[in-house]
């Protein structure tokens, strides 16, 4: 067994990637899934109990927007692992402010995106101001 990495019984490796965290479920990170349940646990349970209401119903809209918040993990995931795809770790995040930022006025302008040009010249006379010298 002349493996890479292999010395007898041994595995010698340099572990990479230590600190990425680990994908847990349809592509996605522990942290996605928990954003993604609890974005749609917050839209949906609300609006089926606003829904369901008038009919009499309002306690069985919990279920059903618990149930809709978990097909929307699942719909959603399916789109985020199709955009992390052929990523860096990360860069998935930077895409999705700067596409919100572009999409939505009231997003914090964090990222340049026009394309301009600078002059290094002055529009205006700079003068300089005079020294006062302070008699003791």
């Amino acid at each position: 067994m002349d493996n890479l990495g292999m010395q007898g019984r041994e595995i010698s490796f340099t572990p990479d990637r230590l600190i990425a965290e680990p994908v847990v479920f349809r592509g996605m990170t522990d942290t996605e899934i928990v954003y993604l349940t609890l974005g749609g646990t917050a839209f949906w349970i609300p609006a089926c109990c606003l829904i369901l209401a008038p009919i009499g119903f309002a306690m069985f809209g919990v279920a059903v927007g618990f149930g809709l918040a978990l097909l929307t993990l699942m719909i959603l995931g399916k789109k985020l692992t199709t955009l992390k795809r052929r990523m860096p770790d990360g860069l998935h995040v930077v895409y999705l402010k700067k596409t919100l930022q572009r999409k939505l006025s009231f997003v914090s302008r964090y990222y340049i995106d026009t394309t301009q040009a600078w002059d290094v010249r002055r529009t205006v006379i700079v003068t300089k101001p005079e020294r006062v010298e302070i008699e003791e």
